[in-house]
């Protein structure tokens, strides 16, 4: 029974490779015609050559042994020679010519991950599976023992052994069988042995990956320009390098292990080469000494088991470097098959001409992949078109989470989420996607111009005053307008020479002033002011209906100085919606968002008695809005 699901498992694999392997070569042959054309003189050139090497010495000895003429050897040196060179012209321009072919190809796929991974659903990108099978999904063009030019050229090899491996094997049958017989098994045991390895890497492989990558993460973070302050303030390095050095100890016992295993099946194998030559040279002199076999003939069957002995032996390590490099070939088919688990239908969102929607939250519960407990509990609620809504409460109780439901990044576990009365479910994500601008906590910018930041695109001349526009509601232009190229100034200096790092309230206004170019109907602010000094956060507050004109906004803050301008205030405890009303109402219930409105406003009061004497007009304190 064992050795039956055995063999039904080999038979699985090798159906799994020779499928895979031609899921690369029909897309690379199909990129460009010229693909087919150029395997095709490669192929034909290495099988040509073959032969014309085998053959050269047999006719060389048989005309000396013969005595020919001078003219006959010179003649028959230069026809063979020809043969040779031509077909070696074929053979390795061929393969210098595939290659630059397959360079534009593994452009193709890199380009083809790249799209699959801005358009897959966003639950897939925090999903740490997923981005594995990203990251092996890569190899096919980044890795050189496994990119889609070294599996082209695997498939080549295999065709041109393969035939002459027949070949080979045919004439020394003819010969003698032992002969065909010995030289097979030893390649067998070779071929046993990469086997094994390839078995034992394979198997532990997902054990070492995981340290590679802490390896990898820690490295870059301690060379980033970025961490740098905090390195050097908090003495980071004596925290993050032991860290290292353990994981680089325990990837260097992996590295020891896999090269125990490299030098045991290395000594079998050379035990296998010695034995196969031994009987090679024995059926040959035995064939000498009874008369059966010439000098030319001893010359030609010996370079025929020679071909024979590599021929095996290189199609065994073929074999082994294919079911190598096949993995990067399936990880990149199974990463651009994963089909997206949104759900969605194919629907477009309506346009609203400038009317925002009715959202509507029907006891929606939501759990993240493999967490046990929700992390959203019987959400209900219902927001009007232009309704401004604030959702406040303590770390770790949903608000993030509801906004990412909201915006489309996580399908509901329970309940569902509702357009104008319609589920969710019925338009697509880019679509739903349209209706957003949003400002999340973990603020990033790109490294492009100011102008591109905040207009996610290219910008022509016409979108310039549009961006000026922006960057001035968001507060940035007097900022922008002093660099030397203003709003064509690049950001991350460290990639420009001329570029620029903007601060971390700086970057929140780029980012405020991106959501106000996008003119999308929902505007979601989540903490915008958590990088912001008093004065610039209080001028949003006070931009704040001018910005959300129009559309539906939610506000998501720790500040509860934000709320006063929203319409409705959602408190979140715990993952469910525990208060719900305006201002006014919820200070009346003397409930959870009273006690916390109460804890804040001490703090700003005491500020404002015994701190704050700069003689401000009281309406740009943040404070007064706190306490009047």
């Amino acid at each position: 029974m064992e050795n039956g699901r055995s063999a039904e498992n080999g038979r699985k694999t090798q159906q799994g490779m020779i499928r895979n392997y031609w899921y690369l070569c029909k897309g690379w042959l199909r990129h460009s015609i010229w693909n087919g054309v150029l395997f095709a003189i490669s192929v034909l050139g290495g099988i040509a050559l073959f032969y014309v090497t085998l053959y050269i010495p047999r006719i060389l000895v048989e005309l000396v042994t013969q005595e020919k003429e001078p003219g006959q050897v010179i003649g028959a040196v230069l026809f063979w020679g020809a043969l040779k060179i031509l077909s070696t012209i074929a053979a390795n321009e061929g393969n210098i010519l595939i290659k630059n072919q397959c360079l534009k190809y593994r452009h193709v796929l890199e380009q083809k991950v790249l799209e699959k991974t801005c358009t897959t659903a966003y639950s897939n990108l925090e999903d740490v599976e997923y981005r594995k099978q990203v990251d092996h999904a890569r190899e096919l063009y980044e890795r050189w023992e496994k990119d889609v030019s070294t599996c082209i050229y695997l498939v080549q090899s295999f065709l041109i052994r393969g035939t002459t491996l027949l070949v080979s094997s045919g004439l020394l049958v003819l010969l003698h069988p032992v002969l065909v017989v010995a030289i097979g098994v030893c390649a067998l045991l070779q071929g046993l042995a990469d086997r094994h390895l390839n078995t034992w890497v394979k198997r532990h492989r997902d054990t070492w990956q995981p340290l590679e990558m802490k390896i990898e993460y820690i490295a870059d973070k301690v060379s980033a320009f970025s961490h740098a302050k905090d390195l050097r303030l908090y003495e980071a390095e004596g925290w993050l390098m032991p860290k290292y050095r353990k994981f680089m100890e325990e990837r260097r016992k992996w590295s020891k292990r896999q090269t125990r295993q490299e030098v045991a099946m290395s000594a079998l194998r050379a035990v296998t080469a010695t034995l196969r030559q031994f009987v090679t040279y024995g059926v040959l002199l035995y064939g000498i000494l009874k008369g059966n076999l010439s000098a030319a003939d001893f010359v030609f069957y010996l370079g025929v088991a020679g071909s024979l002995a590599g021929d095996l032996s290189g199609m065994t390590d073929v074999l082994r470097q294919m079911r190598e490099a096949v993995w990067s070939i399936a990880d990149y088919r199974k990463m651009m098959e994963t089909p997206d688990p949104s759900g969605r239908g194919t629907g477009e969102v309506p346009a609203h001409s400038g009317m925002a929607p009715e959202i509507t939250f029907s006891h929606v519960s939501f759990s993240y992949p493999g967490a046990g407990e929700e992390t959203l509990k019987d959400i209900d609620f219902t927001v009007e078109p232009g309704e401004k809504i604030a959702v406040v409460g303590h770390n770790g109780a949903g608000k993030t989470t509801l906004i990412k439901l909201l915006c489309g990044m996580y399908e509901p576990t329970k309940g569902e989420i509702r357009l104008n009365g319609y589920p969710a479910s019925r338009w697509n994500l880019e679509s739903w996607y349209g209706m957003f601008s949003v400002v999340f906590q973990d603020v990033e910018v790109l490294p492009a111009t100011i102008a591109e930041n905040v207009a996610a695109r290219q910008v022509d001349r016409e979108d310039r005053k549009r961006v000026q526009e922006c960057l001035e509601q968001a507060g940035l232009w007097e900022r922008v307008e002093k660099l030397p190229r203003g709003m064509d100034t690049c950001l991350q200096k460290e990639l420009f020479r001329e570029g620029v790092n903007l601060s971390g309230g700086e970057t929140q206004k780029l980012l405020l002033a991106r959501a106000i170019y996008k003119e999308s109907e929902i505007l979601v602010l989540d903490e915008p002011t958590a990088a912001l000094d008093a004065l610039a956060e209080n001028q949003l507050y006070l931009r704040y209906h001018e910005l959300t004109k129009g559309r539906t906004s939610f506000f998501i803050s720790h500040r509860l100085s934000s709320t006063r301008f929203c319409d409705r205030i959602l408190v979140l405890e715990d993952g469910r919606i525990t208060e719900e009303g305006s201002h006014e109402e919820l200070m009346e219930k003397g409930g959870t968002y009273y006690h916390l409105f109460q804890v804040q406003s001490h703090y700003y009061r005491n500020d404002r008695t015994e701190a704050f004497e700069s003689g401000l007009d009281p309406q740009w304190e943040v404070s007064s809005y706190v306490c009047n």
